[in-house]
């Protein structure tokens, strides 16, 4: 009858488990591998066919382009009217044409420009604009899926071993409950060259050799063991 009822007290303080949950960081530095900018052509005319026309002449460059990733395009053309007097009168058309521009390679990101400088000086023409904004190393889509992929197989196998030890350590079997991971990319981006307006603009100024930072990616998982 003694022996039961130690067995009996015995029973709850084995049964005793608990959990213990910890965030941890994880980072890597990575080279940024894709310079990007953004481009903005803007054509004034009277009539929307010549908006069209001149669009146009960028537009079959871009599209027979083979050097850079062209990427969010998009055209819009709008009416444009003046004011006075309480009225309004309707002086023509305004065509915009947007895009990104993305390329691994500087000097084909600056061929690139170069041609669509080129393009806008035969022309001619104070009705229509070029606009090439900033243009900045970042790193790709391909370059940061693998880089969270390595960092969150380290996380995984690095909370693996950490149970592993907490077991032996208080004799206990601790097992990984839970894993949630959050991604950040904390790279600050630097820019090679101030935005420009390039209305009329020569064309060494394109030719500018980016300057590349280091970027951190990081994991920071949240993970909860229970230790039994």
């Amino acid at each position: 009858m003694k022996i039961k009822l130690f067995m009996g007290l015995l029973l709850p303080i084995l049964a005793f488990s608990y959990e213990i949950e910890f965030n941890k960081s994880f980072s890597k530095v990575v080279n940024p591998d894709l310079l990007s900018t953004n481009v903005n052509i803007s054509v004034e005319k009277k009539d929307e066919v010549r908006v069209n026309s001149e669009i146009e002449k960028f537009n079959d460059f871009i599209k027979n382009n083979k050097e850079v990733i062209i990427k969010n395009g998009s055209f819009t053309l709008s009416p444009k009217y003046k004011y006075y007097d309480n009225k309004q009168e309707f002086i023509g058309y305004v065509g915009n044409l947007r895009y990104s521009v993305e390329s691994k390679d500087a000097k084909e990101l600056n061929s690139f420009m170069d041609e669509l400088i080129a393009i806008k000086e035969r022309i001619k023409s104070d009705d229509i604009k070029l606009n090439i904004s900033n243009v900045s190393w970042k790193v790709s889509d391909e370059l940061q899926n693998k880089s969270f992929d390595n960092l969150r197989f380290e996380a995984i196998t690095w909370i693996e071993n950490y149970a592993n030890v907490l077991s032996s350590k208080l004799s206990k079997k601790c097992e990984v409950k839970k894993i949630n991971i959050n991604e950040f990319n904390g790279g600050n981006i630097v820019y090679a060259r101030s935005e420009m307006a390039l209305s009329s603009m020569s064309k060494s100024v394109a030719d500018v050799a980016p300057i590349s930072s280091e970027q951190n990616i990081t994991v920071n998982p949240n993970f909860i063991l229970e230790c039994r």
